[in-house]
């Protein structure tokens, strides 16, 4: 990606909306715990490839959708899909990634619905020694499976900047 980055570019695209503040109620500090676990999941899986690991996160029908510092370039549709596209892009990566997931806001909707913000710094260690590949933004609408388990139905993952070639602008 050439040129400067833009301040607020996923706000002021509409790809990040933070919603007003709610108050944080007792009852639904486990769906939060359960919601952090599930992004936490998210980077540890992607990290070592861990591609049954990864669908496990996804509901079946879910949606994966990718930026770069400007509007969705990229879509996924279906877990089986989203898992394709994981392996073909951890292919391509000759290095150790690592996921930190920071500054997680969730807003419960109703039983078993749930939205969240995040922001992402992704590391990668190789022979040269250790980098920042990418900051990210993540947004998500979340479900809770007949199973217990809280999944992604919706995922977008907005890239501020890449280091080299980002999977799927070429």
């Amino acid at each position: 990606m050439a040129g400067a980055a833009v301040q607020g570019w996923a706000t002021k695209a509409g790809l990040l909306p933070l919603p007003a503040r709610q108050p944080v109620r007792p009852e639904d500090l486990a769906t939060r715990i359960a919601i952090s676990e599930l992004f936490a999941r998210y980077g540890i899986a992607h990290d070592e490839v861990d591609v049954p690991a990864m669908a496990d996160l996804f509901a079946p029908e879910a949606v994966v959708q990718v930026s770069l510092a400007g509007p969705v370039f990229e879509t996924h549709r279906g877990r089986d899909v989203i898992c394709a596209n994981f392996e073909r892009v951890t292919a391509t990566q000759s290095d150790q990634r690592r996921h930190a997931v920071t500054n997680l806001e969730i807003t419960p909707l109703d039983a078993g619905r749930a939205s969240a913000r995040a922001y992402g710094i992704v590391s990668a260690a190789n022979a040269d020694g250790i980098g920042v590949v990418v900051s990210c933004a993540y947004t998500a609408d979340l479900a809770l499976s007949e199973d217990g388990l809280w999944r992604f139905q919706r995922l977008w993952i907005g890239m501020d900047h890449y280091a080299g070639q980002a999977p799927g602008t070429s």
